[in-house]
């Protein structure tokens, strides 16, 4: 089956569609304005922009903070597949991706707690002996809210209070999804500020290609 280029890839932030043949063209010109603010807007339109929708039978009647981590757990290892070029396929690494993730990414140092290095979560071939936190919440959210539409043992999740309370196991849906909304725009900055050469340029088109030959 030949590939499609008039698949939409992405939406941006006014509203245009852009189509795979866009993205092979910028991939072809290296242009990394266009590249950067895709890697953004795909992400963004897709797991942050609709628990924005500014109105408010939505935010009083369907708004709601265990939708909201749906998003976020896929949106996780979405990133980390964009970003770690071990990840580029998450097939049967996914419990890896969240470790390396709370691991690396600053604002999400507190699910970390008693987990594996970074180093360790990347040794890609060696059967995962994970622990802590993020072992817990891979477990009772991540695969609890996906595979059994719950979360287990003790975990709650809110729209209020700090971003994690780890003795009451609680986490604000709402700080959660802001953060990861903020990690992307670093992302896309640091994109746009690193050259086309570099290991996070090659991690991001490899990705990319990926997508390109599978549509």
């Amino acid at each position: 089956m030949e590939n499609r280029d008039d698949i939409i890839y992405a939406t941006n932030s006014n509203g245009e569609e852009i189509t795979i043949l866009k993205v092979k063209e910028w991939i072809k010109k290296t242009d990394k304005a266009e590249l950067s603010n895709l890697f953004y807007d795909r992400l963004y339109g897709r797991y942050i922009k609709p628990y924005e929708f500014d109105n408010i039978e939505f935010k009083k009647k369907y708004k709601n903070g265990f939708a909201i981590m749906t998003s976020c757990c896929l949106l996780i290892e979405t990133y980390t597949s964009f970003v770690q070029p071990l990840f580029r396929d998450t097939n049967r690494k996914s419990e890896k991706c969240f470790g390396w993730f709370f691991n690396v990414i600053n604002d999400f140092k507190p699910f970390s707690d008693g987990g594996l290095s970074s180093s360790e979560y990347l040794k890609i071939n060696q059967r995962i002996n994970n622990k802590g936190l993020p072992r817990d919440f891979y477990i009772n959210v991540r695969c609890g809210i996906l595979h059994n539409g719950e979360t287990r043992n003790g975990w709650r999740i809110r729209r209020d209070g700090e971003l994690f309370n780890s003795k009451t196991k609680k986490i604000n849906a709402t700080l959660f999804l802001e953060s990861l909304h903020n990690q992307l725009l670093k992302h896309e900055l640091e994109l746009q500020s690193s050259d086309f050469d570099s290991v996070i340029w090659k991690t991001y088109i490899d990705r990319l290609n990926d997508i390109i030959q599978k549509s």
